[in-house]
């Protein structure tokens, strides 16, 4: 049986992050690689204390990655179920979806994709007509899944983008989007990492002796939905959450 404390945690820019936005707290350790091999992500030394902390519990990733991307991980490792692509989609320890969840999602899936094409199609007609250069769009995948649309550029750029795309992405079709630095997400509804985790809850509560402890960790407004769900919630400083959420 797996341990009772349960960290359900987000990853970049919670347990890890670039280079770019590690700041100077000390020597940086490698977390993660890019497709070539190359060091990507870092760990400073406060969330390698962090990890030391939490080394007798069971952490779940909960991330916006896809499970490639997940893969390129070096630290920490995972042991027990993950959460990819937003809340989307829910694995096991041996990289298999949860049959259940994923009978669900597909179905969802199918409703989902066809706008997400919409959108793509209204974001390459802007980029045309307003010769917008180093914009990148596309609809994410995983386990031949789509499981949201990613738009990549500056935050001027993507603040023009969100004018264009909320009124007919969230307003008429009813999805989220997730923005964070220079990254944006269109979000079907079942990107939603609060339901995963909710989910993944009642399947340790089925086969925990005792009532177990979970803990969450985000730093974005889209990690707030699981963080609610948890007993105790921590976030980084300087994070999205305590910027835009906390008064």
């Amino acid at each position: 049986m797996e341990r009772s404390v349960f960290i359900f945690s987000d990853l970049d820019d919670t347990l890890l992050q670039t280079q770019r936005k590690c700041g100077v707290s000390g020597p940086l350790t490698e977390a993660a690689v890019d497709r070539e091999g190359r060091p990507l992500s870092f760990h400073s030394q406060e969330q390698l204390l962090l990890l030391r902390l939490f080394k007798a519990c069971t952490l779940i990733p909960v991330t916006g990655r896809n499970l490639e991307a997940l893969g390129r991980i070096r630290s920490p490792l995972f042991s027990s179920y993950r959460v990819t692509s937003h809340g989307a989609l829910v694995w096991d320890a041996n990289n298999a979806l949860i049959p259940e969840w994923e009978s669900t999602i597909r179905g969802e899936a199918l409703i989902w994709e066809p706008r997400m094409q919409r959108l793509l199609a209204v974001m390459e007609g802007y980029q045309r007509a307003e010769q917008v250069e180093n914009l990148r769009f596309r609809i994410i995948y995983d386990a031949q899944i789509p499981v949201y649309l990613s738009i990549k550029g500056s935050p001027g750029q993507l603040s023009a983008v969100e004018e264009i795309v909320a009124p007919v992405w969230v307003q008429e079709m009813g999805g989220k989007f997730h923005r964070n630095d220079h990254n944006m997400a269109l979000l079907p509804p079942y990107a939603d990492k609060g339901r995963a985790v909710k989910y993944i809850m009642t399947l340790i509560r089925q086969r925990c002796e005792g009532p177990p402890l979970f803990i969450g960790m985000g730093d974005s407004l889209t990690d707030i939905p699981f963080l609610r769900a948890c007993h105790y919630a921590l976030t980084p400083q300087n994070s999205q959450i305590q910027q835009e959420a906390w008064m």
